[in-house]
């Protein structure tokens, strides 16, 4: 029988005259790849996948060799120096545009190294920061949602299905009202869990963009409602909230592309011509708070912390235009 191999221990570190405990240690470790570690690991799951896929395509791009990790490219950057890191950060940014990739991709690719580079500026490896490169974003599709009326129509004819005994339209109705009558997102959505609902108290815990912790919001009645006729079709089984309905496995969530096909199907049912996607509902849902309610309203339906973030999320409709102009007629 083959002994099995120790393993190692990193040796302790002595500062100040003091020998650290082994998480001291640990802590004070500061080369790239801990760094990378660290600084992914304080992401939310969502974010982390988007920075780690960002880092290790510039990787990629900067490094002749066939086996890349992204700490590889924090090393690029730090010994390259300010000059050479802004520069090739630039040839990146540009041989993406030109690729054809949106501004807002780019962007946030760049917006990571950006991160990462500060992390180390902290941990005292360089003295400078990637400023000033990043494009300036600019819309280039029409995110816009679909009118309130077409939302009805189409929650109305799903909400027949489901009177009908139709098991998906069930859920659906539950999902589509949580894009657009909580405005959540479409994996806050998706990644809720049945401990995450609260019907009583009329509220669920999404995570939202950007947090680790779960946070409890308010849902409308109607929501409420079309949650309670999905579980009481569901069961009370731990898991997710929503699974696909052909195979009722509550420990594999609905997909977001599941939603997608699902907002794709439904209307062509009911006749609906408007393109309806997932994130088109929370920007329908936004644009009719804006019309009819408060700013503090609007900030509260989003989730939102500052009224830049809020403002691309509000449809550009031609009746706005209209409304300004008949405002300033002389």
């Amino acid at each position: 029988m083959t002994a099995a191999l120790p393993v190692p221990v990193a040796p302790l570190r002595l500062v100040a005259g003091f020998t650290l405990t082994a998480d001291a240690t640990q802590a004070a470790d500061v080369d790239p790849q801990t760094i990378v570690r660290r600084w992914l690991d304080a992401k939310s799951p969502s974010a982390r996948r988007t920075y780690a896929g960002a880092l290790s395509r510039f990787a990629s791009w900067a490094i002749a060799s066939p086996d890349v990790e992204p700490h590889h490219a924090l090393r690029v950057l730090c010994e390259a120096g300010p000059g050479a890191a802004h520069s090739m950060a630039e040839r990146w940014r540009d041989a993406q545009l030109a690729a054809g990739l949106s501004t807002g991709t780019v962007a946030g690719r760049i917006a990571a190294l950006s991160s990462l580079v500060r992390c180390c500026r902290r941990a005292g490896l360089v003295s400078w920061a990637l400023e000033g490169v990043a494009p300036r974003v600019e819309q280039r599709h029409d995110r816009s949602g679909p009118r309130r009326h077409e939302v009805a129509r189409l929650v109305e004819f799903v909400d027949g299905k489901a009177a009908a005994g139709n098991l998906q339209a069930v859920r659906d109705a539950a999902v589509i009202r949580l894009l657009f009558c909580a405005g959540l997102r479409r994996a806050e959505a998706t990644q809720l869990r049945l401990e995450d609902v609260d019907l009583t108290a009329g509220t669920v815990a999404p995570r939202r963009k950007g947090k680790r912790e779960r946070s409890r919001v308010s849902i409308t009645a109607s929501t409420v409602e079309a949650i309670r006729r999905w579980l009481q079709l569901r069961g009370d089984a731990p898991g997710w909230l929503f699974f696909r309905t052909d195979r009722a496995d509550a420990s594999r969530p609905l997909t977001g592309e599941s939603v997608r096909r699902l907002l794709r199907s439904w209307p062509a049912q009911a006749g609906l011509r408007a393109t309806i996607r997932p994130h088109g509902l929370r920007h329908s849902g936004a644009t009719e708070v804006a019309a009819r309610g408060s700013l503090a309203s609007l900030m509260a339906y989003g989730g939102w912390s500052s009224m830049t973030s809020a403002s691309r999320y509000l449809d550009k409709r031609e009746q706005h235009r209209a409304e300004a102009l008949e405002l300033v007629e002389l």
